[in-house]
């Protein structure tokens, strides 16, 4: 299961981890229900390569919410390296989160190839 987490807990687990992905969330949001499994199968497959996937709950951090001009749940950070990824979109923009449920394809390309990179 997927650790539930506050958000001044996120710098420690960036630090500790190969590769992160913060899994922002609501308990209303039926789609963040949806993704819940994705994240979850990612971290148990990875999880031995140094990927770990922790969940931020928007309402209860609405200060981290705030700050990261999160409009939209679900929504996943991903860090590599310490770092925020920031990814291009293939059309010049460049973006530092996914939003919304991707197929799992998606997720498990981007942790390979950052565990391939870190």
């Amino acid at each position: 299961m997927v650790e539930e987490i506050t958000a001044d807990r996120i710098e420690q687990v960036v630090k500790d981890n190969k590769v992160v992905f913060v899994d922002c969330h609501a308990a209303w949001c039926a789609p963040c229900r949806m993704l819940s499994p994705i994240i979850e199968e990612l971290e148990d497959k990875y999880r031995d390569r140094g990927f770990k996937a922790v969940k931020v709950d928007v309402d209860q951090n609405p200060e981290f919410s705030r700050q990261n001009m999160i409009t939209g749940v679900p929504c996943v950070f991903v860090y590599a390296g310490g770092s925020r990824v920031v990814f291009d979109d293939g059309e010049g923009n460049r973006l530092d989160r996914l939003v919304g449920v991707m197929p799992p394809e998606i997720y498990t390309q981007i942790v390979e190839d950052l565990l391939a990179q870190v």
